[in-house]
């Protein structure tokens, strides 16, 4: 019973031997880094935040720890990481949907598909739609933006997540929602009228529709406030 016992102490002992050369070994040294899923982050970015680099060693690699370290990173909404032997550390990262830009004193409001603020800056880079009418007095970054006119709000990501679904919506380049009774999109030669919220989706695949086939060269507006009524084009005189 007591050779059992100390033969049981030893190869304990052993394997933490064994455990602990390996933490030392270079050889499990993480000597390859693969970030999938970035859009708008640069992978040395997350990379940065989360404290990586080709001195750790795998095992003592603690990607909850990691994860948590991005956790004021307000572009990831979904992060997994897998260690994958002898030194390779895998990252797939799933960001948050920009869908528009709040101008803001003279900066620029970055809100995702939920209502989110994502971030502020003074300029913005991806073709997204300006967003007018909204009215608030103060945002936080990480939380849903709060406004005076919710109704407002609501169609804006009602138009937003409509832009980002359908092919033929992305030259939309500005959203009024100023008059709810006189909604306004805007392209770089076309006025779009949306009149008031009721519909809002059905005038949304209307549009779709219509700028599959139809693109204008001269400036105009688009009415398609009455969904009872053909879609009316007048080029302006």
């Amino acid at each position: 019973m007591k050779k059992i016992y100390i033969y049981i102490l030893m190869s304990i002992a052993l394997v933490a031997l064994i455990f602990m050369l390996l933490m030392l070994s270079p050889w499990l040294n993480i000597q390859n880094i693969e970030v999938n899923g970035l859009e708008t982050i640069e992978k040395p970015d997350i990379i940065r935040q989360m404290k990586l680099d080709k001195t750790t060693n795998i095992l003592s690699f603690n990607s909850l720890i990691a994860k948590r370290r991005l956790k004021s990173n307000y572009y990831i909404q979904d992060i997994k990481v897998t260690k994958k032997l002898p030194n390779t550390v895998i990252i797939n990262v799933t960001e948050r949907k920009i869908v528009g830009y709040i101008p803001y004193i003279s900066d620029y409001i970055y809100i995702d598909k939920d209502g989110m603020v994502i971030d502020v800056k003074s300029s913005y880079t991806q073709p997204l739609p300006i967003i007018y009418g909204l009215k608030f007095d103060s945002f936080i970054i990480g939380e849903n933006l709060r406004t005076d006119n919710d109704e407002a709000f609501e169609i804006v990501m009602e138009i937003t997540n409509s832009i980002k679904d359908k092919e033929y919506l992305k030259e939309i380049l500005k959203i009024d929602v100023s008059d709810l009774e006189d909604i306004h999109l805007y392209m770089e030669n076309l006025d779009i009228v949306l009149g008031n919220r009721e519909a809002i989706n059905i005038k949304m695949n209307t549009l779709n529709e219509i700028l599959k086939n139809f693109t204008p060269t001269e400036k105009g507006f688009l009415y398609i406030d009455d969904i009872n009524k053909a879609p009316i084009f007048k080029y302006i005189t």
